[in-house]
């Protein structure tokens, strides 16, 4: 399913988002060393949408967006650019999103790390709609 490479996609294309994490989008693990503030994603649950035929192609995927950083005003604004670009609607090459609803915030408490420091975030549930083309 082309659907987590189109949304890493988007999110890069974002000038806001690119501007504070440059391509530093990861599904499910950050790679060890690359520099921080960065952007992980987790599919949480796959939202399928049935009707009585079946599948009906359409989902409503709850993703969860961790926005994280060394420092406050590195995930802040990141946090604002991504719930910006998610409400909106935009196709991204084989996915149709639609508008995106944030479900959940909470803050990430801040947890020492070797060699980096202090990292904390803000983790962020959203449904993502979206269908293949």
């Amino acid at each position: 399913m082309t659907m987590r490479i189109d949304l890493r996609s988007r999110l890069v294309a974002n000038a806001a988002i690119s501007a504070i994490v440059g391509t530093r989008i990861y599904w499910n693990k950050r790679k060890q060393g690359d520099p921080l503030p960065a952007i992980v994603l987790y599919k949480i649950t796959p939202g399928n949408q049935y009707t009585f035929d079946g599948d009906s192609g359409l989902y409503g995927s709850r993703i969860q967006f961790d926005s994280i950083g060394l420092e406050v005003r590195d995930f802040e604004p990141l946090f604002d650019a991504l719930k910006a670009e998610m409400e909106q609607p935009r196709t991204v090459g084989q996915t149709a999103f639609s508008m995106s609803f944030l479900e959940g915030e909470r803050d990430m408490p801040f947890v020492d790390v070797d060699g980096v420091g202090a990292v904390g975030g803000i983790s962020a549930d959203f449904f993502v709609w979206w269908k293949s083309l």
